[in-house]
């Protein structure tokens, strides 16, 4: 990170991912063609938690490479007063699993409905589990940012 003073500790940088619910997947095809694209997710102990329609741009990727970045930007304020901005963000780095067994599916999709609707039950039949898509991204790296906009 170019400006040191800007870095948030890992610590913070986690509790970001695990507060938030919505972020920006970016995936990159075989010939390394970055595609990006905004998700509903769950943080769950160095892991992400992402669903999906079973096919798509995003799955033709993540079947040709399992490498993904991740953002979450949980605030921002343009500051016009001193041409700056106020933000809290955090980008993550890692590995992305297609998850194929229905039951770890359901745990999945179970977390990430608490997450998104707390207290809700799960509705999802055993046909609609089916022809869903879970994205497990195991978190290898990540660095997380703040500026106060001063």
């Amino acid at each position: 990170m170019r400006r040191a003073e800007y870095r948030m500790d890992d610590a913070e940088a986690l509790r970001l991912l695990a507060e938030g619910d919505y972020g920006f997947l970016a995936t990159a095809d075989a010939n390394n063609q970055p595609y990006v694209v905004p998700v509903n997710y769950a943080w769950d102990d160095g892991y992400l938690i992402i669903h999906s329609a079973p096919e798509g741009h995003k799955i033709e990727n993540l079947r040709q490479n399992e490498r993904v970045c991740f953002a979450v930007c949980a605030e921002h304020e343009v500051v016009p007063d001193r041409a700056n901005t106020r933000f809290r963000s955090v980008i993550a780095f890692g590995r992305a699993e297609l998850v194929e067994g229905m039951a770890q599916k359901r745990v999945l999709l179970e977390k990430l409905m608490q997450r998104l609707a707390p207290g809700r039950p799960f509705p999802c039949s055993e046909e609609e589990l089916s022809r869903t898509a879970v994205i497990s991204v195991k978190v290898e790296h990540l660095a997380g940012k703040r500026n106060e906009g001063r």
